[in-house]
């Protein structure tokens, strides 16, 4: 294997060690000068790998102190979940189900759409938008960043104005836009990967080199024949601390 693609083979291996368990939470990886040895390659190589496990997550590093093996339970997002006429608290049962803790925080205000999102919600630029931002946390770690966007002359003075007040606070989209006569018909959601910005890393407390994944979020009523779209939203989430689980059921042969 050429130099330049022999530390993905050493972090290939310390990967695998991690995954099945040979090396366990808070254990430490052997010294570089060891692992030069065990892989024949020089420290260059070894240092690269280091930083490639540690972008992904898998360890820590302390300077002077060597690498340990981090804590790696990541959530797993179930998107069906999240769409549900009643989807209960789907984040909470994510952090749970990876022994976390889970609790979020939230923002909302009422401003001018920017022409982005008045793009992508189909009505006039500087129309008025209600704009929520969440932050869900595991453990007090910031796990996902969610920034919603809703027609103020969809939701204006119905009891979903406000998705975090009322009787409907803290109920899924399906079950608040139903509520008021616009059911949903389809959630759409576009995902791609990028580095994170200097703000997103203070946002999600990760080290600069690991990518987040984005997702763009559309809510859709189609009702005889009008497409109308209802929210739109980013959701910024730590790639090394998320799964993304997508079921499509196949239906049986005719």
């Amino acid at each position: 294997m050429a130099e330049q693609h022999k530390y993905e083979e050493v972090a290939g291996s310390l990967r695998e060690q991690i995954v099945n368990g040979a090396l366990g939470w808070g254990d430490r990886l052997p010294s570089q000068d060891v692992l030069c040895e065990r892989f024949d390659v020089s420290r260059i190589v070894v240092r690269r790998a280091l930083d490639l496990l540690e972008a992904e997550g898998l360890i820590d590093r302390v300077q002077g102190g060597g690498a340990f093996v981090r804590r790696y339970q990541p959530l797993v997002r179930d998107a069906s979940k999240h769409y549900r006429s009643n989807p209960g608290l789907p984040f909470a049962e994510e952090a749970l189900a990876a022994d976390r803790i889970p609790r979020y925080s939230h923002d909302t205000k009422v401003e001018p759409a920017s022409e982005d999102i008045a793009r992508r919600l189909d009505i006039p630029t500087a129309s008025e938008v209600v704009h929520t931002d969440y932050v869900s946390y595991a453990n007090d770690d910031p796990m996902m960043i969610t920034r919603s966007y809703e027609p103020r002359a969809i939701t204006g003075g119905t009891p979903i104005e406000n998705p975090e007040w009322g009787p409907f606070m803290g109920a899924g989209l399906v079950e608040r836009f139903t509520a008021i006569n616009r059911r949903p018909t389809a959630v759409i959601e576009e995902l791609t990967s990028r580095m994170p910005r200097p703000s997103e890393l203070e946002e999600l407390q990760i080290k600069p080199g690991t990518p987040v994944i984005v997702m763009t979020r559309y809510t859709v009523c189609e009702r005889a024949g009008e497409r109308t779209i209802l929210e739109t939203a980013d959701i910024l989430l730590d790639s090394s601390h998320y799964k993304l689980r997508n079921v499509t059921t196949v239906a049986p042969a005719e």
